[in-house]
């Protein structure tokens, strides 16, 4: 028999276990002691628990406790957040272009270009190769899933299996993993590649049968560029010599070009070989558009991915959807999964919701009810005037309309907002928002998730259009047709992981608007995919709107 495990003693100092904290873990701790004696016993665990909660905490007790640990998280500034909070006990790598190398002190250079990438350059130590050493061989290996799907599939023998894998924020590992395997051609790089620009194709496996065809071609291409950055070094300069230089602008272009096809590389051989599975293409009808192909489910990938890395599994989230259908999309048995959830520690006065329908939102409805929904925005911001605040756009389009409509029409209040014009912007966005003692209100349509935002910095957000994934996607629209609950369910975690931005400990309070009549559409359908502590919440919000009818959740 093993040993009673004692997750709470590996608690992350100086923090004291909070009574949800003590309860997720003594659940654990049985489930983990079970699964170390009874080799058929689950050894799968999905944790849910709502904003405020810690998981966090939750997930560094367990990975101390296993002393031998991944730890992945869904973004970097996540990664950040775990570096910041418990930076003594793990090791934290993140991909090439996050570090500079340190040959070439005078000018900034990333790893992915630096000395020991060019030709005849010398292995060496430098920072992420530093990093990435320590994170091999410490007790917790801390990245982001992107990078850690990527080394495990294509350097797997980088990668022992250890005693435990947790994977944060695990409600959007499938479109994390769909992303790792989708080979992507963008136009410069199909120019340079091919000679000109890829044909239009209708499915998959005729792209499949071009791109057999292409094998050779793109490796000898490879070759060139392993020979054009050979002549790059000028007659009579010496191999030592010309690498204690910096590499010239076009030197690192072609390095990046190099990197580049190696991953395109990669992921071709993988679509040509992987027949047996089904593939959507994605090609835009703009000019200029990137071609696609991209794996419909990645079942057998992440099957793979959890059985392979670890003995132990905990995938963590807020809301994670039903076991059945999370076990089913990650080719699990039911029987192999336990699940554990928490309660909201945060009483309903300070996580309110307010229903505010401006009308049912839809692809046909949109230009008739936007004016009313710009409207109803500007009359929230003109509601919280001294307070800072959050828009959950529906799109990036929808999101410059409302900015451009407040700039035309309350100009004073459009002053207040902070547009993230894209995903590589929200750093730079929610550093200006901290810093500003103004009462600033950020715009988004990507900001639903990953963002933290206490306190004074976030004191109301606007839910401007139901979540719903985007069905002129080809990839979303086939998802959803193969699997209708897979649609909802999206949606359900999103709505979720956008409620989840206010109140985020128990001394702080916030309001969430929604301004679509879907909302009330899909919990009439839906509202069994919501965890408890959201539909009561819900429930307050309904009594309120519609004080005379009944409302159950």
């Amino acid at each position: 028999m093993t040993d009673r495990v004692d997750l709470l003693a590996h608690f992350p100092p100086p923090s004291t276990p909070r009574p949800q904290q003590a309860r997720l873990l003594a659940s654990l701790a049985d489930a983990i002691a079970e699964a170390l004696d009874d080799p058929a016993a689950p050894r799968v665990f999905f944790v849910e628990a709502p904003p405020g909660v810690g998981k966090s905490h939750v997930a560094m007790a367990l990975a101390r406790w296993s002393g031998d640990a991944y730890l992945l998280t869904s973004q970097k500034l996540l990664q950040d957040q775990y570096e910041r909070e418990f930076g003594a006990d793990l090791q934290l790598v993140k991909g090439r272009d996050n570090y500079r190398c340190e040959r070439y002190p005078e000018v900034s250079v990333p790893t992915s270009r630096g000395m020991c990438r060019r030709p005849h350059g010398p292995p060496c130590q430098c920072p992420y190769a530093r990093a990435k050493a320590a994170a091999l061989a410490g007790p917790i290996f801390c990245t982001n899933t992107s990078y850690f799907a990527t080394l495990r599939h294509w350097r797997s023998e980088q990668l022992r299996k250890r005693r435990l894998l947790i994977i944060d924020e695990a409600h959007n590992l499938e479109a994390q993993l769909v992303n790792v395997f989708t080979v992507a051609f963008p136009p410069g790089e199909t120019m340079a590649w091919f000679g000109g620009p890829l044909p239009r194709l209708d499915t998959a496996e005729e792209y499949r049968s071009l791109m057999r065809d292409h094998l050779e071609g793109l490796e000898g291409q490879l070759e060139s560029l392993e020979r054009a950055l050979e002549v790059l070094r000028p007659p009579g300069v010496d191999a030592e010599t010309f690498l204690s230089m910096p590499p010239s602008r076009a030197e690192q272009e072609l390095m990046a070009e190099r990197e580049s096809l190696e991953g395109a590389l990669a992921r071709v051989r993988f679509f040509v070989d992987a027949e047996e599975r089904e593939w959507i293409v994605r090609f835009p009808p703009e000019p200029g558009a990137t071609l696609e192909l991209v794996p419909l489910t990645v079942t057998s990938m992440a099957r793979e991915l959890l059985s392979e890395s670890a003995e132990l599994v905990v995938l963590s989230s807020a809301y994670l959807g039903h076991r059945s259908a999370l076990a089913e999309c990650f080719g699990l048995d039911e029987s192999s999964v336990r699940s554990f959830t928490s309660d909201s520690p945060f009483p309903l006065a300070q996580r309110r919701i307010d229903y505010r329908p401006v009308g049912a939102l839809s692809k046909s409805s949109l230009a008739r009810l936007e004016p009313a929904l710009f409207a109803e925005v500007a009359a929230i911001l003109a509601a919280h005037p001294r307070e800072k605040g959050l828009i959950h756009a529906a799109s990036y389009a929808g999101g410059r309309r409302l900015v451009a409509h407040l700039a035309a029409r309350a100009p004073l209040l459009s002053r207040r907002l902070i547009w993230v014009e894209s995903t590589e912007a929200k750093s730079q966005a929610l550093d200006l928002h901290r810093a500003s003692q103004a009462p600033t209100v950020l715009v988004s349509p990507s900001l639903r998730e990953g963002v933290d935002l206490p306190d004074d910095f976030l004191r109301f957000q606007i839910v401007t259009k139901m979540p719903y994934p985007d069905l002129g996607d080809p990839w979303t629209a086939a998802r959803q047709a193969r699997d209708p609950r897979w649609y909802a369910l999206e949606t359900a975690k999103a709505l979720v992981q956008a409620y989840g931005r206010s109140c985020r400990h128990a001394d702080d309070h916030g309001v969430t608007y929604v301004l679509d009549g879907q909302f009330e559409r899909f919990l009439t359908h839906y509202r069994v995919l919501l965890p408890p502590w959201l539909l009561d919440a819900i429930h307050v919000a309904m009594r309120a709107r519609h004080p005379e009818a009944s409302f159950e959740c």
